[in-house]
């Protein structure tokens, strides 16, 4: 197709779009929904058809949120996202760029060129304007890189230029870089040309004259001036969201340090992105407290301050939410530590938690409930690398699934709650409560005490050697083999006992009678007196701690062992005891 059936084809799409949509205006739409918000719970496309039939296509895609749109386009996908986004408006335009365009601090070509691509199929006439009008840095800094450029003199054919070079008017001879980008960038060339060739001229010359590391640094900062209004700022600074802070620390504020003055005016000049509150659910104290909320100018304040906060942590952790499930895993994050926050601030009732949300900066009781979280961390770490397990050269597997899970989830750069393989779920997620806080410290108090109770029961260093068993050393059949062995008379510890060994103590610890059999008086106190003769007395000084965690190992084998005849017992079941292989 030539350059001039080209824009006349543009020309002529978009007065029939503009037809089009001044057709409808006169149209009856009462029963659609008119607003954001309620068309964000629709399915992409019937939100797609809603806007398209409404009487004013172009104020209702202005009416999004920047986010709320740049999350719509990407759940239509481009191509069906094009008639949205030829309604868009620059500011939106912008903000799709600025989050799409950049890997860090790093321009992505690729992207800039798919992009430029897409709004050239969308608006072609007014996105060649709004570029060369507002971002002609980045448009000179991407055809740095993407073209070569070659000026040709009086005494030079067009043959005398290297295969791939093409000309648009006989003197500037222009070679893709790219052979992937080579139809786009040729496509936006024409455009280019055919727009204003004075114009293209002046921009070969000036490409050719650039600093790109200077052009790109800049680029980089505006970006991050505009972005940072909405709450994402640079990686470095954004991992600020999950500094410690002391629940004390905001509780003896003064009134005069809240948020808003009494009688203060909120005004936010921005709209207010209805997509994160769709998500906020009905649970926990957060989204109850909002729910809460009566004074119009705080709610619209505390949901841009939300979208902040979601927007901060997306910058933290390196993501872009481009569908509406990471979107809802951000969200549910920021709730998480918010709720367990504002618990540990010591809302009881929703009354004290509005007046929390009301007084306090939502990134404060953030950074308050993952403080609780961080606390329970850096207790773990630093155990760890005194304990002795570690010592040992045992790994997190010793403390079997459950304790292993916790420790792991723990110890990562960012912690974590585990709750196990159940209902379908990750196995780890995001604290939601001071009661999961309080769930994972005690747990952890479990497993250093019986680290403890081990390095008094194996005080020599070195790792633990143990023959061919069944199966591998955990803490459990460690401790109980060992307190086997002691009331079988044998001399080593933790040395594997035998089949026969076996039924020998379980007739002996059993209370005769019938199943399921219980663990005798006699044996109970056997146990707990002989692991306080080795530990020195460690357990009883424990107190609670100690009885309830050892008696926890007494009901497991009334539980698991208890309904099974002694004879019946197989030792390739029998996890809580170091069973010998046969020879």
């Amino acid at each position: 197709m030539r350059k001039t059936d080209r824009i006349q084809q543009d020309r002529s799409t978009h007065r029939l779009m503009e037809k089009t949509d001044l057709n409808r205006r006169t149209r009856n739409d009462a029963g659609a929904p008119q607003s954001p918000t309620a068309l964000l719970t629709l399915p992409a496309k019937k939100a797609l058809d809603v806007i398209l039939e409404s009487v004013m296509p172009a104020r209702l895609v202005q009416s999004f949120a920047e986010e709320d749109l740049f999350l719509f386009v990407h759940e239509l996908g481009l191509e069906d996202s094009l008639p949205v986004l030829a309604r868009a408006s620059n500011e939106q335009w912008q903000y799709l760029l600025d989050l799409e365009l950049w890997e860090r601090d790093r321009l992505a070509d690729d992207a800039v060129s798919r992009w430029l691509a897409v709004l050239l199929k969308a608006a072609p006439e007014r996105t060649l304007t709004w570029i060369l009008e507002e971002n002609l840095e980045l448009l000179e800094l991407h055809l740095f890189r993407s073209i070569e450029v070659s000026i040709r003199q009086e005494d030079e054919s067009p043959s005398d230029f290297a295969d791939g070079f093409f000309s648009l008017d006989g003197v500037f001879y222009i070679r893709v870089r790219d052979n992937n980008q080579t139809e786009a960038t040729k496509e936006l060339l024409e455009r280019l040309a055919a727009l204003d060739v004075d114009t293209f001229h002046r921009l070969l010359l000036e490409v050719t004259q650039i600093i790109p590391g200077e052009t790109e640094e800049e680029l980089y900062r505006l970006r991050n001036v505009r972005l940072a209004e909405k709450g994402f700022v640079p990686h470095e600074e954004a991992m600020g969201i999950y500094q410690h802070l002391k629940a004390e620390m905001l509780v003896g504020k003064e009134t005069t340090e809240s948020k808003v003055l009494e009688g203060e005016e909120t005004p936010t000049g921005q709209i207010v992105p209805a997509s994160k509150a769709l998500f906020l659910g009905h649970q926990g104290p957060f989204p109850s407290a909002v729910s809460q909320i009566k004074d119009w100018g705080v709610l619209e304040r505390t949901q841009l301050e939300f979208a902040a906060l979601c927007n901060r942590i997306m910058s933290a952790d390196n993501r872009v939410a481009r569908a509406k499930e990471d979107l809802a895993s951000i969200v549910r994050k920021a709730c998480a530590y918010l709720d367990t926050g504002l618990e540990r601030l010591g809302g009881q009732s929703t009354t004290e938690t509005v007046s929390f949300v009301e007084k306090f900066p939502l990134e404060q009781i953030f950074r308050v409930g993952y403080g609780a979280a961080l606390e329970v961390k850096w207790k773990a770490r630093a155990w760890v690398k005194k304990s002795w397990f570690m010592a040992r050269d045992l790994d997190f597997g010793f403390w079997e699934d459950e304790w292993a899970g916790l420790l792991s989830g723990l110890l990562r750069a960012h912690p974590l709650f585990y709750q196990g393989f159940t209902g379908g779920e990750a196995p780890y997620r995001e604290f939601r409560s001071m009661n999961e806080v309080a769930e994972s410290n005690a747990a952890l108090n479990q497993i250093m005490f019986l680290d403890h109770v081990l390095s008094l029961l194996f005080p020599t260093p070195g790792p633990i050697c143990v023959s061919e068993t069944y199966h591998p050393v955990t803490y459990k059949n460690l401790i109980l083999t060992t307190w086997a062995g002691d009331c079988l008379g044998m001399a080593k510890k933790a040395n594997p006992i035998t089949v026969e060994q076996l039924m020998t103590f379980f007739r002996d610890l059993w209370v005769e009678g019938k199943k399921p059999y219980r663990i005798s008086e006699v044996g109970r106190r056997s146990f707990f007196d002989w692991l306080e003769r080795q530990s020195g007395s460690a357990v009883t000084d424990m107190g609670m701690l100690g009885k309830e965690t050892l008696g926890t190992l007494l009901a497991e084998l009334e539980k698991e062992y208890g309904p099974v005849s002694v004879l019946d017992l197989d030792p390739r079941f029998v996890k809580h005891f170091l069973v010998a292989l046969p020879q």
